[in-house]
């Protein structure tokens, strides 16, 4: 008996301790254009993140990690982002699925650091790994006709 409790208790500890936690992303700020670059090592850790657990897991660290995207994306001096009518039409302006939409898209250009991609191509990855994700039904994410088309199609 005692050691079935000491076997809970060091599994709970263990899963405490490894859970991340993006709370201190909240109050972060980039102080200056130089600030951007060091940044994305986080940014691809919270693009990570939101792709590799559900939806409804966790939902204030994910709503932390696409504000610390976006707060990203939006002074980045090193990437232009175009959110236009086809991720619009991809994600049907849902909330939920353009803020993966963006995570996908940070994740894209930081992965490809070096390489010239244009809006298009940058579109086409970043779409490829939303509706990966969305083909998935233990992320629990409800995806647009749009996406459903695509994951037949795949």
């Amino acid at each position: 008996m005692n050691r079935n409790i000491f076997i809970i208790l060091i599994a709970l500890i263990c899963n405490v301790s490894f859970a991340q936690d993006f709370k201190e992303l909240a109050n972060s700020e980039f102080e200056s254009a130089e600030s951007y670059k060091p940044a994305e090592k986080q940014v691809l850790v919270c693009a990570n993140y939101l792709f590799e657990n559900p939806a409804n897991q966790a939902e204030l660290n994910r709503l932390h990690s696409i504000q610390y995207i976006m707060k990203w994306m939006t002074g980045t001096p090193d990437y232009t982002f175009d959110i236009g009518q086809k991720a619009m039409e991809l994600t049907k302006g849902k909330s939920d699925l353009l803020g993966l939409y963006m995570a996908a898209m940070s994740k894209v250009v930081i992965e490809n650091e070096g390489e010239e991609l244009d809006s298009d191509q940058i579109y086409d990855q970043a779409e490829k790994i939303l509706v990966n994700y969305c083909s998935e039904p233990n992320n629990k994410i409800k995806p647009t006709r749009k996406i459903k088309k695509l994951i037949k199609a795949s």
